[in-house]
């Protein structure tokens, strides 16, 4: 089973249209998982869940193999022969990978990932055959037990499979070179304007757009979807008088536009990173779907990615102006990581319902509820006010400057105040104009260190809603809380 696994990792690594079978199968685990279960794991074990299900796949997977070796092959192998045997006991592992694989447009067909995976555990029930000739009978007067010996090289296989496929150096060598070094080959019919930066001396704040390597990623992919544009095709349709698939030239050739949004994971910590703002270039998600015509009684739209992400947005917000669907980011093409060819973008909500990868767009007449939805997190998903202190600038003078972002969603950040006393009393913070109503908001506040104590930070909406104070946990809708520093 190792050298089956090291020979399906050498395959990934130089052809990943052909996934490595224990994330196949991890990624089928997971999806089965029932909600509550699934919620348990991922707030015990955060962004580690999903890696530590494909250990714990492998290790399975090894152990049935081991029993199987243990049980069956001897008396398999005096009947039938070693490699017919071997060949035999491979069967349910091979049949289990084959089931649990999904096709989808960056992979290969079913038909031919079976018959790849059959080659590699041809591969390891040679292996397995020559060595159970060598191991049995084991002569009891040699110095090295042959079969630790094997155990020991099982293991280094098993390793370097994993090596293959997760590590830098794997999967690299027949991926396509990643979307977003490459300039976006589109000019949008609407630039957004970007004023000057008037906070960027102050030490420790954050730039107002997030650099694409530093913009934050989650994703339930272990491995990035590589697609081949000129394979991919986007389907709108559903309830709709004129259902419709574009290519990737085709969306390219929609009016697109920029927009500077904050994205933010509904994951995220008070006072944590899992929050980047870009400068965005996209369609109009509505003129996407007014050209399918949307039938009376639609309420919903729900996004598909590749792979078995899904999520939805009630139509009216499908239809804002501000809806797109994405294909840039900061003049680039949509980077791999951030769901190349397109993904959705939806301004005030967090992540979640914004699907990278997308592969379809389904308009429907009953409430959907998407992949986290399925799981515990909360349905609606609307950003909550939020604030981060992010450093505090500490010159001669003797006059500090503390300073951070804060972010509402598409409501905008109407104020923030910073308390020096663990908030007994408040004080307004300067606010940087922000790049749009629809980002973080940058501010600052210059105080004298001997006035201070524990130094706390508060937002209030365009709504004149402030922040909550009462701390919660992400799961299921978000993070509450001010962040907080003591000096």
């Amino acid at each position: 089973m190792a050298v089956a696994l090291l020979a399906a990792g050498a395959v990934t690594a130089v052809w990943p249209s052909v996934p490595f079978p224990l994330v196949a199968v991890a990624e089928r685990v997971a999806t089965a998982t029932p909600g509550g279960v699934a919620t348990f794991f991922i707030e015990l074990l955060q962004h580690l869940a999903l890696p530590l299900t494909v250990v714990v796949v492998g290790v399975g997977l090894i152990g049935v193999t081991w029993a199987l070796g243990q049980l069956a092959l001897p008396p398999l192998a005096g009947r039938l022969g070693g490699l017919p045997a071997s060949v035999l006991l491979a069967v349910p592992s091979w049949l289990v990978a084959v089931l649990a694989f999904e096709p989808d447009a960056s992979t290969v067909g079913r038909a031919v990932y079976a018959l790849t995976l059959a080659a590699c555990a041809f591969i390891g029930a040679v292996v397995t055959a020559r060595g159970f000739d060598r191991t049995v009978p084991v002569d009891p007067s040699a110095v090295a037990d042959p079969a630790r010996r094997m155990l020991l090289q099982a293991t280094a296989a098993g390793a370097g499979a994993v090596a293959l496929t997760w590590l830098p150096l794997g999967g690299r060598f027949g991926r396509r070179t990643d979307p977003g070094t490459r300039p976006l080959a589109a000019t949008p019919v609407s630039q957004a304007p970007l004023r000057p930066a008037s906070f960027d001396g102050v030490a420790g704040l954050t730039p107002r757009i997030t650099p694409l390597e530093d913009f934050y990623t989650v994703d339930e992919e272990l491995i990035d979807p590589d697609v081949d544009p000129a394979r991919w095709r986007l389907s709108v349709g559903g309830l709709v008088e004129q259902p419709y698939e574009l290519s990737y030239d085709e969306l390219l050739a929609f009016p697109l536009v920029e927009q500077h949004t904050t994205l933010a994971c509904i994951s995220n910590p008070v006072g944590g990173d899992l929050i980047s703002t870009a400068t965005w270039t996209g369609a109009r998600l509505a003129d996407l779907l007014q050209r399918a015509r949307p039938r009376d009684g639609a309420i919903e739209v729900v996004f598909r990615a590749i792979g078995r992400y899904s999520d939805s947005l009630p139509l009216a917000d499908a239809l804002r102006p501000v809806t797109l669907v994405a294909v840039g980011m900061n003049g680039q093409t949509l980077p791999r990581a951030h769901g190349f060819p397109a993904r959705l973008l939806a301004p005030g909500y967090f992540g979640m319902k914004q699907p990278k990868w997308l592969s379809s767009i389904e308009v429907v007449d009953t409430p959907y509820d998407g992949y986290w939805e399925q799981r515990g997190w909360v349905k609606a998903a609307v950003v909550k006010t939020w604030s981060r202190i992010d450093g505090l600038d500490q010159p001669d003078d003797g006059v500090w400057t503390v300073a951070g972002v804060a972010y509402a969603g598409d409501r905008r950040v109407e104020r923030v105040e910073v308390s020096l006393d663990d908030g007994s009393s408040w004080r307004d913070a300067e606010i940087e104009p922000p790049p749009s109503g629809m980002t973080w908001a940058r501010w600052r506040l210059a105080f004298d260190p001997s006035e201070a104590s524990r130094v706390v930070v508060r937002a209030t909406d365009g709504d004149g809603v402030v922040q909550v104070s009462t701390p919660q946990a992400p799961h299921p809708s978000g993070a509450t809380g001010y962040d907080a520093v003591t000096l």
